[in-house]
């Protein structure tokens, strides 16, 4: 995919990415070695490594390889994103309707966290990942 595709959909700001995710709700919640949201059925978020929720007033770890902390990511099931950012240290923060919102570090030895759009993963139109370490790798 060349950057051109990706440039449509995502805004480049100064320290970070505006994600093309706001307005749009998540219909799905995949849970494997990893948690993938799926937004209305074509962008994913995968989310590999331990990261942060907040809801209902509260904050939860969530790491992806201890399933008795996944339930609550349940509860992010027909949120509606309010603000997708993607930083440029490899920082994911994405905001939801509700007063909820989720965010993942990078971490050093994997890729804690990958979004694609379009029709993953067949055919995704833009694709943005965490590098490990820090740093953002775009396709």
């Amino acid at each position: 995919m060349g950057n051109k595709t990706a440039d449509c959909l995502m805004h480049e700001e100064s320290t970070h990415y505006a994600l093309p995710l706001v307005g749009r709700e998540i219909d799905q919640i995949c849970v494997d070695y990893a948690v993938t949201l799926v937004i209305e059925g074509t962008d994913t978020v995968r989310l590999e490594s331990p990261f942060t929720v907040f809801i209902d007033g509260r904050t939860y770890v969530v790491d992806p390889e201890r399933i008795h902390t996944v339930a609550v990511v349940l509860e992010l099931h027909r949120a509606v994103v309010t603000r997708a950012e993607a930083g440029k240290d490899g920082t994911l923060h994405l905001a939801f309707d509700e007063d909820r919102w989720l965010h993942a570090d990078p971490i050093e030895d994997g890729e804690a966290w990958e979004i694609g759009g379009g029709l993953p993963p067949v055919t995704p139109c833009y694709l943005i990942a965490a590098e490990p370490g820090g740093g953002l790798r775009l396709g």
